[in-house]
This record gives C-alpha cells, sequence and structure tokens, in this order.
C-alpha cells in the first residue's frame, strides 16, 4: 500500500523522512524578550534541571530535555507568566526571515494562534504596529490571549480575510508575514491525524487560498518592502508551486531573496547547498506535481545561483516539516488609494484623565507604570495600554482588540490593575509589593488565600524570585488570592 509521502521521492530521503515522521517531536520553546531574557532562561533551566540546546536559527529558541517529566511544560511558571512561549522550533524560521526592524509597520495576514505574532512583536520590542488578522472568532480569542500573556502593548488585532488587506491597506506595510492556511503535512509527529486531510482535493483547495492570501500579502507591502510566504506542508504545489506563479503574475514587480545571503538571514546555520537547490529545482521541473504551472508561465522565475525557498524536512533538524520563501517588492502591483480611517472600538483617554489616574497609581505603588511612547485607550470599563505609534495608525475598519490590559474602573470610582500589566510591568513598583516564599507560592498557585502581613492593606503586586505572579487583595493580615484565574486553574 503506497504511503502518501512516496510522492516526495524524487525531493528528498523517503526513508529517513518516514522514519523522521514516526518518531514523537521533541519539545522546544522560544523567549519572549518583552519579559525575560536568555540568560535568565539559561538559569531557570540549571534549576530546574532542564537540558536546552540552540535551535540553530533562532537566537531565543531552544530544544528541551527534561528527565523529571510528572509536571507539564505548559505549567510551568515562565510559560504562565509569558516569559517563554511554548514553539515548535521551525515556525520560528518565518519571523526571523521577515527580519522586522523597530519602528516599521508589520502585518501578520493570518496570525492566530499567535507564536509568530509575538515573535515578530518581540523583534520590535515595543516600537513600531504589528496588525495581527485572522478571520475565526474562536482562534482571535487565542491570538488575543497570546498577545496579552506575552505583553504585547504595539498591537493591532483585527478580523477581516486575508484578501481584504490587498484591496483596502495597499502598500501599508513594511514587512507582510503570509504564514498561510495549508494542509499541514509537517505536523505529523504531533498531529498523526495530518495526512488524513492531505488529498489531492484539499490540496487543490487550499492552493486557491494560498495563492490568494499571498497576492494580498504583496500589493499591501509597500515598494522595498519585503513579504514571507511560509507553510507546515510538504505539498510542493502549496509551497514552490504557489510562489512561483505569484512571481510569474508579478514577474516586474517582485524578485525572490536568496535566503543563504547573510544580509537576508544572519546565524550560522545552513540552508542547503546549490548541489541541493539544483537537485530541488531540476525535480520539480521533471515532476508532474508542479511542471504543468511551469510550462504555464513559459519560465522559471529563479536564477541558478540562488536558495530561493527553504524547506525543513522532519529528518533535517528533528523538528515538524516546513517551507520559507522570502519576496522583494521591487514596483507597486496595483494602484494605491486612499482609505479613510476608522474609529477604533477603544477611545484615547484624555490628557486630563490620564494624568489624575497615573497620579493615583504612582500613589500606591511609588510608580505609574507608564513609559515613553505610551497611550491609555477605553473601552468599557477596561483601560487598555497602547503605543502613540498604534494611536496615529489609520486602520480603514474598526479593530477587533488593541493594545495590552491596563486596569480596570471599578463602580465606586476605584481602579484595580490588570495582572497582564503587573506580569510585565510589575518590578518598576517600589511599594504595595509582597515578596513571597516557596511556601506561599504554592499555596496561592493552588487558589488558596492565605495569611500576610498586616501592614499590607488593599491590592498588592505579589512578587517571587523576580516573577511578578499578579495582584491580591490584603486586609487584615489575610491576603484574598486574586492571582489570575485562568493561571491558578492549571495547577487545580
Amino acid at each position: 500500500m503506497s504511503h502518501p509521502f512516496d510522492r516526495y521521492a524524487a525531493f528528498t530521503d523517503l526513508d529517513a523522512l518516514k522514519k523522521a515522521s514516526d518518531r514523537s517531536l521533541r519539545k522546544s520553546l522560544r523567549v519572549n524578550t518583552l519579559k525575560s531574557s536568555v540568560t535568565e532562561l539559561q538559569s531557570w533551566a540549571n534549576k530546574q534541571g532542564w537540558k536546552i540546546e540552540p535551535v540553530p536559527w533562532c537566537p531565543e529558541g531552544f530544544f528541551i530535555d527534561r528527565t523529571d517529566r510528572s509536571q507539564a511544560l505548559g505549567k510551568d511558571l515562565l510559560h504562565l507568566l509569558g516569559h517563554v512561549y511554548m514553539q515548535e522550533a521551525s515556525s520560528m524560521l518565518p519571523p526571523v526571515l521577515l527580519d522586522p526592524q523597530p519602528g516599521e509597520t508589520i502585518l501578520d495576514i493570518s496570525a492566530a494562534p499567535g507564536s509568530k505574532t509575538t515573535q515578530i512583536a518581540a523583534m520590535l520590542q515595543g516600537s513600531g504596529v504589528i496588525v495581527a488578522n485572522d478571520m475565526q472568532e474562536k482562534r482571535l480569542g487565542t491570538l488575543k490571549s497570546a498577545l496579552h500573556r506575552l505583553g504585547v502593548t504595539n498591537g493591532i488585532v483585527t478580523k477581516k480575510m486575508g484578501h481584504w488587506f490587498g484591496q483596502h491597506m495597499i502598500e501599508r506595510f513594511d514587512r507582510v508575514l503570509c504564514d498561510a492556511p495549508c494542509t499541514a503535512q509537517g505536523t505529523i509527529r504531533k498531529d498523526p491525524a495530518a495526512l488524513t486531510y492531505s488529498s489531492e482535493h484539499a490540496i487543490g483547495k487550499c492552493v486557491g487560498i494560498q495563492k490568494g492570501l499571498l497576492e494580498a500579502a504583496v500589493h499591501a507591502t509597500k515598494v522595498g518592502g519585503r513579504i514571507v510566504y511560509s507553510t507546515c506542508t510538504l505539498a510542493p504545489e502549496e509551497n514552490e508551486e504557489v510562489v512561483a506563479m505569484v512571481l510569474n503574475k508579478f514577474s516586474d514587480q517582485l524578485i525572490p531573496l536568496d535566503i543563504g545571503d547573510k544580509s537576508v538571514v544572519s546565524g550560522q546555520w545552513s540552508v542547503g547547498s546549490g548541489q541541493w537547490t539544483e537537485r530541488f529545482k531540476e525535480a520539480m521541473h521533471s515532476s508532474h506535481l508542479v511542471q504543468r504551472h511551469v510550462k504555464k508561465s513559459g519560465h522559471w522565475p529563479l536564477s541558478s545561483d540562488h536558495v530561493p525557498f527553504l524547506r525543513i524536512w522532519p529528518q533535517t533538524y528533528d523538528t515538524e516539516g516546513f517551507f520559507c520563501a522570502v519576496l522583494e517588492k521591487k514596483a507597486s502591483t496595483c494602484d494605491r488609494q486612499f482609505e479613510k480611517p476608522a474609529q477604533f472600538q477603544e477611545r484615547a483617554m484624555g490628557n486630563k484623565k490620564r494624568t489624575e489616574l497615573l497620579a493615583r497609581i504612582a500613589e500606591l505603588y511609588g510608580t505609574d507604570f507608564f513609559t515613553e511612547g505610551d497611550q491609555l485607550f477605553e473601552r468599557e470599563d477596561q483601560i487598555l495600554l497602547a503605543s502613540q505609534n498604534v494611536e496615529k495608525f489609520g486602520l480603514p475598519v474598526p479593530d477587533y482588540s488593541l493594545g495590552l490590559p491596563f486596569a480596570k474602573l471599578l463602580k465606586d470610582g476605584r481602579f484595580r490593575l490588570a495582572s497582564e500589566l503587573v506580569t510585565l510591568r510589575g518590578a518598576m513598583a517600589l511599594q504595595n509589593v509582597w515578596e513571597v516564599d516557596d511556601a506561599v507560592v504554592q499555596d496561592l498557585l493552588q487558589g488558596k488565600d492565605v495569611s500576610c502581613p498586616s501592614a499590607l492593606q488593599g491590592d498588592v503586586i505579589v512578587r517571587w524570585n523576580d516573577l511578578q505572579l499578579g495582584l491580591s487583595l490584603a486586609q487584615s493580615g489575610h491576603m484574598k488570592n486574586r492571582l489570575s484565574r485562568w493561571m491558578v486553574k492549571q495547577f487545580e
């Protein structure tokens, strides 16, 4: 009986591919540099007895091996507090190739669940703007949660079909990531059912969506900007073929960048040799999987000395399978039209109200947690922290959400800081902070109320080993547990 991967015999070592796909996927994570550092992760790993190995293409990425697996990595405090993000190693590659620079405007056209979006946000370090788009309500909830947990303040979430950006936000973005929906054949190591959805019909359906999304990404990118196209599937129809079709359509406006060029991607990892590239292209030309489109266009749009496409086979680095291509826009692909900005669903807080609120916060905590370039927004009883760049960004449609929860206005006129703010900037607090020991932490994480020093009153920031755990309410020597319910639930 034939195996779905048999069709890739011309491209790779079929036996190695099948054996690798049968092995369980090793764990990996990425340090969120909005909250932590590689050095801090290394110290934490030593204390936990983890063995960590760098991901070759991502300085913040690490494979993890543990002797003690009694507790899931998803319950580790660094993960729960957003200092690290559990992310498959090969999926860290597209943001690295996108190479966002501080101050730029970035679009993630198909962003949920948020792994690459939050990686891009960390690379921007709070500057510029990242628009994170998805269409499904459930996926948007996951995306929004990831942005909040990891402390992203310069993000705008939108709920649109990806194609919309190619019509209404033409040449608005410095860089666009098009991580397209696909048949996900490369995820078989964590999802054995992945190949169930890789019929020729399913592949063909995905190709139509992918081509439309990539074209929209091209239109939305500024002249001189960069587009990264990626998938987690192995099918050439969804990968090389989609990129070739778009390159052929916009042959005078786009060029594929050489992924082997150090100006495109930094680091000391191998992206393949010229011999590998020639073998792959030769196989593509002769294969029935792709030759019909190359013949239709009349030419192959790539020079022989480029490494225009990057495939990570499961056996190459012991990861999931992945595909990436990097394009540069050299000229306009359609006429740009002015789109009048719409109102955000959140309204920017006025100077007087903001000054009064920040003064009250500073009185309690010795700091107002506000930094240069910040802006506060209001939405019902929620106060959100975003950037001035977000405020100035002209979005021609109401947003789904923006920024990071900062505080909640209570009915009696008081306020309560949001746990998302505390875990991001709680280290700035100089007072109303309780440094707890290991025993108290265990009780709090299990949802228990605890005793506390009687001098503490009101909302108190709970801190343990330089980690800001959240807020709890102190009253006459008793601490009412108000840590994030989502976090506490992980320990029930």
